[in-house]
Parts: C-alpha cells; sequence; structure tokens
C-alpha cells in the first residue's frame, strides 16, 4: 500500500488546498482552508461558474469585510466550505481573520457568525472547525466555543506552553507548524519533528484528548516520520511523492526526543506573530480580489 492510501486509510490526512477539482478527485477526509489557499483556488478556476453565479446572486449592498456584522467575505467562506463539504468524510477548518487574533470577544463573535451562517446555509457544524491562531485570546475563545458545542483547531502552534493550554482545556485540535520550526531552530536532527513527537508523547503519556494535526511541512522525510499523529495537512506538492511510496518498504529515520520541551519558547512569539501578519496579508489579498471582481459584474 502506498503511503497516501494509508493516510487514507487511516483517517489521517487533511489536504492543505481549496481546490475544488482536486478534492473532488481524491475525496480527502479533511481540508484545511485558510485566504490564501481560497485566493489561489479563485485564480486557478477551480470554481468558474460556481464563483461567478454566487457572486452575481450576492451582489448586494453587504459590506466586504467586516469583524461584527456578516459580510460579503464571511459569504464567500461559507460558499467554499460549502462547496468542499460533500467531497470529505470528516472536517473543513474555516479560518478567522487574523487581524482579531488577540481580541477574545471578535474572535467569538466571528466564530459564532460563521456558525449561524453555516446554519443558514444547511451545512452540518459537526462538520466546521473555527481554525483560531494559538495566542492566549485565542486559546481562552476556543475554550469558550466548546460551552457552545463549537470545536476549534487551534493552528500556528510553536510552543510547549500554548500546547499545554490546549491539552488542560480540552481544544479539539492543534496544528504544529512542523517547517516552520525546523526553518527557524536548528538541531541535530529536525527541530520541527522533535516537537511534534515530544508533544504527541506528553499527550499520550497524560492521556489528553486533543488531537494533534502536523502541518507546514518542507520536506517528505518530516511527512514520513510523523506519520503517527492523529492527523497531518499535506500540501498538493507532495502527492506523487506519497504516491510513489510503499509503507512496507520505508526506513524510519530515528529521530531523538528532545525532554526538555521547553526549549522552544524564546523562538514561538516571533514566529506566532510572523505567522499572524502573513495570514493577515494573505486576507487582504483576497479581499482586494473580491472586490476587483464585484466592480466588473
Amino acid at each position: 500500500m502506498n503511503i497516501f492510501n494509508y493516510l487514507i486509510k487511516k483517517n489521517k490526512i487533511s489536504i492543505d488546498s481549496a481546490d475544488l477539482h482536486l478534492i473532488k478527485k481524491y475525496k480527502f477526509n479533511s481540508i484545511t482552508s485558510n485566504p490564501s489557499l481560497i485566493l489561489k483556488s479563485f485564480l486557478n478556476n477551480s470554481y468558474n461558474n460556481l464563483l461567478f453565479n454566487f457572486l452575481k446572486k450576492n451582489n448586494n449592498k453587504i459590506i466586504l469585510d467586516s469583524d461584527n456584522f456578516i459580510s460579503f467575505y464571511d459569504k464567500i467562506l461559507i460558499f467554499v466550505a460549502g462547496n468542499l463539504i460533500p467531497y470529505i468524510n470528516d472536517k473543513i477548518s474555516i479560518e478567522i481573520p487574523a487581524r482579531i487574533s488577540y481580541n477574545y470577544k471578535k474572535i467569538l463573535l466571528y466564530s459564532k457568525k460563521i456558525i449561524f451562517l453555516c446554519n443558514q446555509y444547511k451545512l452540518n457544524i459537526n462538520n466546521i472547525l473555527i481554525k483560531i491562531p494559538g495566542t492566549d485570546s485565542g486559546i481562552k475563545a476556543a475554550t469558550t466555543l466548546k460551552d457552545f458545542g463549537i470545536n476549534s483547531n487551534i493552528t500556528l502552534i510553536f510552543d510547549i506552553n500554548q500546547v499545554k493550554k490546549c491539552f488542560d482545556n480540552g481544544i479539539f485540535l492543534i496544528s504544529p507548524f512542523v517547517g516552520r520550526l525546523s526553518d527557524n531552530l536548528y538541531c541535530k536532527y529536525d527541530s520541527g519533528v522533535n516537537f511534534v513527537k515530544n508533544i504527541y508523547n506528553l499527550k499520550v503519556s497524560k492521556n489528553y484528548k486533543t488531537k494533534i494535526m502536523a502541518a507546514s511541512f518542507r520536506n517528505i522525510n518530516q511527512i514520513l516520520n510523523l506519520l503517527f499523529c492523529d492527523c497531518l495537512t499535506i500540501s498538493p506538492d507532495y502527492f506523487d511523492e506519497l504516491l510513489n511510496l510503499n509503507f512496507n518498504d520505508l526506513n524510519f529515520k530515528n529521530y531523538s526526543v528532545n525532554n526538555n520541551i521547553n526549549f522552544l519558547n524564546k523562538f514561538s512569539c516571533k514566529l506566532l506573530i510572523d505567522g499572524i501578519l502573513q495570514f493577515e496579508k494573505d486576507h487582504n489579498n483576497l479581499i482586494k480580489l473580491i472586490s476587483n471582481i464585484l466592480s466588473n459584474l
């Protein structure tokens, strides 16, 4: 069995894409979406007439983008989710705007707005995860959202303190960014892989229920050495290699586990801020594209 089919069979693979054609073809377990992936799918014409008809139908006086009120952008998020959900087996993560990552009240409001629209368009909220950056406000909001039956995917995880807060509060899913850690923190083997192994060992030893979804890979070896995770979100760039690798032929590299899992703290703040700034840039680019399309309808 090749690695790709192994991951599908074990319900471990999430696609890091919003490409409708690709998702229809493979029927992944889950999807992680964000503004940059949605923008990319719009630019490669993945949605074609679907998007044009949606924009034309919804082209009214509704505000383009807003933290507090239902906006055109919010409807775009649900439009994308609604088109993708029929072709997955489990959940899709819908990302809040990065600009509110440090505002607890706005995160709550925006998350409830997403769920309201999902209910309005008859999307099963059991298929929805609110994707929230791992700030203190974000983790606090995700903890509160649980009381309303809303589950979250806490993303941009770089630090054991983020992880412990999520574990202790029973957050549904966390996404440690393997590649970004490897890019910025040197160790003898692979700092990103080591970090995920550390937190997975902590989860198992303490019987925490939070799922770990490894994300942001830089090479195929990182994926292969994290197959034990609850799930992995993978870019289409790695599909060909995964389809051509047989699970029984693998020779896994024995990465050491650094028991000092606090060693990441001094780097995590900068990585978190940089990640949020990039998310905000992607969001703004998508808003510009939507605005341009609406202006030319």
